[in-house]
């Protein structure tokens, strides 16, 4: 099964969740750190990102992908674009596909996806690091739930993949 199926069968641990996938992360401000506001393209990028996951909402559920998973995913994309971590991500270098894109290919995801309705105990989706290798820089995502950890690496999107307020 691809991770569409394998997230819809997790839902059940997630579906039942104490925190609001619309509350506040404790201990932030709304910019995940960052503390300014974006400029230029990037700015456009963002205003683009908050209209686009508040069109979600009234969308139709997409072909082929479960109800519950489209909510979540849904739920998840306007946590991140209006809590900050979208902007953050954009400008470390994220791009929108990485962040929200969608695709037939299973076996890819974007971070929206990824997040799955999972939150930590201070309500943070996740929390974006980078690892630097020698010459190269790596971006990431990370979650820390219930001692376990989760990582998220951007993989180059599939030539299919596309925001889904596109459609």
């Amino acid at each position: 099964m691809g991770k569409w199926s394998d997230l819809a069968r997790e839902m059940g641990d997630c579906a039942n969740s104490a925190i609001s996938a619309d509350s506040p992360p404790i201990g932030t401000n709304g910019t995940n750190g960052t503390g300014q506001a974006p400029t230029g393209e990037r700015a456009k990028e963002l205003i683009a990102i908050l209209d686009g996951v508040d069109r979600l909402k009234a969308m139709k559920l997409p072909r082929g992908m479960p109800p519950m998973v489209w909510r979540t995913y849904v739920a998840d994309s306007r946590w991140l674009a209006h809590h900050g971590v979208a902007a953050d991500a954009l400008s470390q270098g994220w791009s929108m596909l990485d962040l929200f894109g969608i695709s037939r290919d299973e076996q890819w995801q974007c971070l929206a996806a990824w997040v799955g309705g999972r939150r930590d105990e201070f309500n943070r989706a996740c929390i974006l690091l980078r690892e630097m290798r020698a010459d190269k820089t790596l971006l990431y995502a990370t979650q820390s739930i219930s001692g376990k950890r989760r990582w998220h690496y951007p993989d180059p999107a599939p030539a299919d993949a596309v925001l889904p307020w596109t459609m």
